[in-house]
């Protein structure tokens, strides 16, 4: 879980995690460089339960960030999560359940007001792809019809260290798209699980979207996938990911695509530097 200064939503998340009715996990908190007191909230749920686990590092980005993460657990299974959402207390426990015979688990999501707690119906595109056309979809949809905020997600650890998957340090956005289309790439079998799991949370305590590089940072990884398939010699594949290149040139960031992705982007974006 990538951490930077969002102390404000820290106990709420961890508290969802120590909510969990399977006990059997261990939670790696990743401080990327924060200045407020996630480092003093982390201290006490460490003393809390020894399940948590700390760590501080310079700071260099969400995907930095949850690399540092991805190569100390030690955990059979991945949950990623980000440090102002939410997870319900049987997510773990449904969701190993499915992983005893596939290897992705994706369950549904509910979008919530943080102030308010309203549920925001209009913040919503489908997790979900079909479990027979898992790679031509997560191509072909993603943004415009798709999206899979990544505590939705519960995956087996040897997806990741059998094919050395990591997320793009390159990439200033879409990076979750990359690693989410070669981790379901490199998967036998997914399952869906219709059950909201995931709570997401909307707020308003974040940097403004450069939207223009949001559609650079769209077309280089779609750039980065036909390399991908390229070297994987899937012609059928490179040839969607090429098609996906020139519907981003041709549509760009769409309005429903700002309304569902801008709380993401915005996240993303304090980690932006210099131009990056």
């Amino acid at each position: 879980m990538p951490c930077y200064n969002q102390a404000q939503f820290l106990d709420e998340t961890l508290q969802s995690i120590l909510n969990q009715t399977m006990d059997d996990w261990e939670c790696l908190i990743i401080d990327d460089g924060s200045t407020d007191d996630t480092a003093k909230i982390s201290a006490q749920w460490v003393l809390k339960d020894d399940r948590f686990s700390y760590y501080y590092k310079e700071n260099g980005g969400l995907s930095n960030a949850r690399n540092y993460g991805l190569d100390r657990a030690t955990g059979e299974y991945i949950q990623l999560l980000d440090s102002d959402d939410m997870i319900t207390p049987e997510k773990f426990a449904l969701q190993c359940l499915d992983l005893k015979d596939a290897d992705i688990s994706v369950s549904d999501y509910l979008s919530f007001n943080h102030e308010t707690g309203a549920i925001h119906a209009d913040r919503y595109l489908s997790p979900f792809l079909s479990e027979s056309k898992t790679k031509e979809e997560i191509i072909n949809d993603w943004e415009y019809r798709k999206s899979i905020p990544c505590h939705t997600v519960l995956f087996k650890k040897n997806l990741v260290e059998t094919h050395a998957l990591r997320f793009n340090e390159e990439l200033p956005n879409h990076e979750d798209w990359v690693f989410w289309v070669q981790l379901f790439y490199f998967s036998d079998k997914i399952k869906n699980r219709n059950e909201k799991l995931a709570l997401y949370r909307i707020h308003n305590n974040s940097m403004s979207v450069d939207f223009v590089l949001m559609r650079q940072g769209f077309l280089k990884a779609a750039i980065i996938l036909q390399s991908f398939f390229e070297e994987n010699n899937e012609k059928r594949l490179q040839s969607l990911a090429k098609q996906k290149y020139r519907e981003i040139k041709k549509r760009g960031i769409t309005p429903l695509h700002v309304k569902i992705r801008k709380r993401v982007f915005d996240k993303l974006s304090r980690y932006f530097k210099n131009g990056r």
